[in-house]
């Protein structure tokens, strides 16, 4: 068991107490490959509510901290959901939040390229980041980036 009990929220830890030793031993049970991959279709679907909530239950099933991985996502598809509706300082705030959690993790985690992603979040980044501030960039040139998935023969 996890140690938390159901009806309990697990205790977030922020970046500075992670043990980056610990991050990659991450186990996904088969109830949690269901919802992380349900959520990958969703968020390529563009369906980026619904890839949040099929993501975050597989983070509260979790309490180690290999689960920043999957509050990385979570923070992806919230930043989609959020240019989607055109609340472009919630993009802003959920994108950053995305790449400090992934930048975390192996180039490739839980079979996902995780490199393309990194790419395409410094990509959104860079043409936010070259304007004047956030009124003058032209958000409708920011694409949602597809999740790729690389799978191993074992």
């Amino acid at each position: 068991m996890d140690g938390s009990q159901p009806g309990r929220p697990i205790r977030k830890k922020s970046l500075s107490e992670l043990d980056l030793s610990t991050l990659t031993h991450f186990v996904l049970t088969a109830e949690d490959r269901t919802d992380f991959h349900r959520g990958i279709r969703l968020f390529n679907q563009a369906r980026f509510w619904e890839a949040h909530e099929a993501w975050e239950a597989v983070w509260l099933r979790h309490p180690e901290d290999g689960r920043f991985f999957i509050q990385g996502l979570i923070q992806l598809a919230a930043a989609y959901h959020q240019l989607r509706r055109r609340i472009h300082r919630g993009f802003l705030i959920h994108i950053r939040r995305a790449q400090e959690r992934l930048v975390l993790f192996p180039d490739t985690f839980l079979s996902v390229d995780v490199v393309g992603l990194r790419r395409a979040i410094g990509e959104a980044l860079r043409r936010i980041d070259s304007e004047e501030g956030i009124a003058c960039v032209d958000f409708s040139g920011i694409v949602p980036p597809k999740i790729r998935t690389i799978h191993s023969d074992h």
